[in-house]
């Protein structure tokens, strides 16, 4: 039984799809030519365009090719402008952060502040007074997966950490 179905399997499999195939006594060789279904572009280049008082004169150049029929220039550097004004706005976005401690003690804070200096050096840690808690909250992120790396490191040495949601200064 089993010898069958591993035949069966082999013969089923053995076959490419660009073979000619077998049907009903005769082959048939399948052949689709999909390019006369696609949309033809034709890319025209502007002529440089002289007033007819004026000589042509030849010139190879690029620039001398093309002629400038819309300049978007100025409408552009005001629509930069525009959104440098907007983000000029922007205060704070939002990020996350690393807390370590939250407490009413605020010398632990600082015992707690010392002993993250020690364990990780790229992030300094911050204590932030919202009373009546002292909180230590080690760097600002903006995607939690940044977060993530510096929480891993942080949760051996300060089991209660947590990775929490919050706003970020910018444009100070």
């Amino acid at each position: 039984m089993i010898w069958f179905v591993m035949l069966g399997l082999y013969f089923g499999c053995s076959s490419s799809g660009s073979a000619p195939q077998k049907t009903g006594g005769y082959t048939v060789n399948y052949q689709e030519d999909l390019s006369v279904h696609r949309a033809a572009h034709e890319y025209k280049t502007a002529e440089a365009t002289t007033p007819a008082s004026e000589p042509t004169t030849t010139s190879t150049s690029p620039e001398a090719m093309l002629a400038v029929n819309h300049d978007i220039t100025g409408k552009l550097e005001m629509l930069l402008d525009e959104v440098a004004e907007k983000n000029q706005k922007i205060k704070s976005i939002p990020g996350f952060t690393v807390q370590v401690y939250s407490g009413t003690s605020r010398e632990m804070a600082k015992q707690v502040e010392r002993q993250v200096f020690h364990v990780i050096t790229d992030n300094l840690p911050e204590i932030i007074y919202v009373q009546p808690n002292y909180k230590v909250q080690v760097g600002s992120f903006v995607e939690r997966l940044e977060a993530q790396k510096t929480y891993s490191l942080l949760k051996k040495e300060f089991p209660t950490a947590l990775i929490i949601p919050t706003r970020i200064q910018i444009n100070k």
